[in-house]
């Protein structure tokens, strides 16, 4: 695959890019020595060039009497590529509003096996900015995913910027000392912890997030569902919130 054809996968037309490309072997030219390099009509390449200067991909020698062109550094074409990016991702919550009204639809997915749990586990990480309302048995947790990929995964869950708030058992505060850092409340690792009433006990690590239900079995039953609902995960929150504000 030749650099014209990767500049057609992000989103140039094949004229666009060789246009830009003849621009950048020539280093300077005018419109009839760009149009004769990429072997496209002069009327096609005022067009074209007047985009790429538009984008900031080229620009135009102010020094010179007649139209010259040259190209500026290909790292501009990250720099868009970012720019839009950042612009898409500023609306995605809109989208994504819009998308749940219209096509949103109940679900629900069965996971089976270790990796299969994980997955499901894993599933909040699909998202960023979010708040993760969890019943979390951390010891099933720990014994189940290893204290490793816990740690792995909660440094994922920082980069997304998810916020875990979790109510944990009250036998969970006598876990030692060392080992507290995987069980407190720590800002820097974006994770409230408040502990129930000593006779709620469970084995089921339930997260809620978003329009989703994820429920995790402990390792004696092995297995894992996602439920996407929104009245589900709404009525959910709401117990959650309960809980966590009598604590």
């Amino acid at each position: 695959m030749n650099i014209s054809d990767l500049l057609v996968k992000i989103g140039f037309s094949g004229n666009k890019a060789n246009v830009y490309m003849a621009c950048l072997e020539l280093g300077s030219a005018n419109a009839n020595e760009i149009a004769k390099k990429a072997n496209i009509v002069r009327t096609t390449v005022y067009k074209i060039l007047e985009e790429l200067n538009s984008q900031g991909l080229i620009e135009e020698d102010a020094k010179s009497r007649s139209k010259i062109f040259k190209a500026c550094p290909p790292q501009r074409i990250i720099d868009n590529l970012n720019q839009q990016k950042n612009l898409a991702e500023s609306f995605l919550p809109d989208f994504m509003n819009i998308f749940s009204e219209t096509k949103f639809k109940p679900k629900l997915k069965f996971y089976d096996s270790q990796d299969g749990v994980k997955r499901a586990f894993e599933d909040i990480l699909n998202y960023k900015n979010i708040t993760v309302m969890t019943f979390s048995p951390i010891k099933d947790v720990i014994s189940g995913f290893g204290k490793t990929y816990s740690k792995h995964f909660t440094e994922k869950r920082v980069q997304q910027n998810i916020l875990r708030q979790n109510l944990r058992q009250a036998t969970d505060q006598s876990f030692p000392k060392n080992e507290w850092e995987l069980y407190a409340s720590d800002p820097k690792l974006k994770r409230e912890v408040k502990f129930l009433p000593a006779e709620l006990t469970f084995n089921t690590l339930i997260q809620i997030y978003e329009n989703k239900i994820c429920v995790i079995l402990s390792e004696k039953e092995n297995f894992a569902f996602i439920v996407e609902s929104k009245e589900l995960s709404e009525f959910m929150k709401k117990i959650f919130s309960f809980f966590w504000k009598k604590l």
